[in-house]
């Protein structure tokens, strides 16, 4: 998939923005606050349908402005060309999203269209911070490769919610009929036990993306990295074997619940599900989260982002926009240039950086590889 060209329009700090990407690198260059970050925010509403960093679609309509636009012209891998555009009106509040002039009837119909693997500092969290990270990193994945994942993950998110109201609620006013939660229970393992089962399928698969992934950043010249082997391993929000169905998932997720039963009446929450998965990552079998030195984390974070890109080009038979914000900052000069040299190969970026000094030399610029420069919400080519 090629972006070859975004309008930006009271987006932000960008008031009026139009930018013409190339095929390969794009390097967006400016001081912090200027609105690189704000650009790849704009991009990834064209792929999920919104921001990757901001919490709401309020939070990035330029101060005093009713409404933003965006607009996308996009070409999928077989030459076919879309347009995507994205609107987003304060009052009353609501975001449309078109593609080709036909307003979509449900958002969710779009996530995958358009796939997008993005890298940002927030994303630091999937390595050290809690499940709930690695579970998001799960879910963003699987729900651009299969619409039938994100379908039950909404609609497990809605039950959850009411089931959670429903015991809570109980604290407060007392015990209820068991004929009330009954059917929320039923729907609840239902849609938990298929997103357990897809998401064990899931690390299963995909441990082999991110080992491959990450011997390919590393070993760097004079390093003894190479024996490092990172891993992933699955542990359900409720008791499983390795045999079980996805059938027998449901199955055990109604009987974890009807075990908690009285506990989650005590406590006001659902106890058991997949909202309580785990990913444990490790290198060499040690966990990554309470042990990985500074530059591990950061080169797992960034297998795990290769991996994702390459595991969701093979099941979508499209190529993603790769988004990479800000990631040379930490980084020492021969590991940047190993991670350049794997995104060089990995089809159409957009990356963000104060300076080129990250990209050397090496880089041609000119029709296939482009420097932009941004500068308050103003974007334009470099020279």
């Amino acid at each position: 998939m090629i972006l070859s060209a975004i309008t930006l329009t009271n987006f932000r700090n960008h008031a009026a923005t139009v930018v013409k990407f190339a095929s390969g690198i794009n390097a967006v260059l400016g001081k912090n606050g200027q609105g690189k970050t704000n650009l790849l925010e704009a991009v990834s509403y064209v792929g999920l349908t919104k921001s990757f960093y901001a919490a709401s679609d309020r939070d990035v309509l330029c101060f005093g402005a009713e409404e933003f636009t965006l607009d996308a012209r996009i070409a999928s891998d077989a030459g076919v060309e879309h347009r995507v555009g994205v609107r987003y009106t304060r009052e009353p509040s609501g975001k449309s999203v078109a593609v080709d002039g036909l307003e979509q009837a449900r958002l969710a119909s779009v996530i995958g269209r358009f796939p997008v693997v993005i890298l940002s500092p927030e994303h630091g969290a999937i390595t050290s911070g809690g499940p709930a990270e690695r579970r998001k990193f799960m879910d963003v994945t699987l729900s651009q490769v299969a619409a039938a994942y994100l379908d039950d993950a909404m609609e497990y998110r809605r039950v959850l919610r009411q089931r959670n109201r429903i015991l809570s609620d109980g604290l407060q006013r007392g015990p209820f009929p068991s004929a009330v939660i009954e059917p929320w229970t039923e729907s609840l393992a239902r849609y938990g036990g298929r997103i357990a089962f897809r998401r064990r399928a899931f690390v299963e698969e995909f441990r082999a993306y991110v080992r491959d992934a990450y011997r390919s950043i590393l070993p760097l010249e004079g390093e003894a990295t190479d024996a490092e082997e990172p891993d992933l391993a699955y542990e359900c929000g409720f008791p499983v074997e390795a045999e079980t169905t996805a059938e027998g998932m449901t199955d055990r997720m109604a009987a974890a619940l009807a075990s908690r039963r009285l506990e989650e009446q005590r406590r006001g929450i659902t106890l058991a599900g997949p909202h309580r998965d785990e990913i444990h990552l490790t290198i060499n079998g040690v966990d990554v989260q309470h042990f990985a030195s500074q530059g591990q984390h950061k080169t797992i974070l960034v297998a795990l982002k290769i991996a994702e890109y390459r595991y969701m080009r093979e099941r979508r038979q499209e190529a993603p926009l790769l988004l990479l914000d800000d990631v040379f900052s930490e980084l020492d000069t021969g590991r940047a240039r190993r991670i350049l040299d794997v995104t060089l190969a990995m089809g159409q970026s957009i990356i963000t950086a104060t300076d080129d000094r990250a990209f050397g030399g090496s880089i041609g610029w000119g029709d296939k590889n482009r420097r932009f420069t941004i500068e308050h919400g103003t974007c334009r080519p470099a020279a």
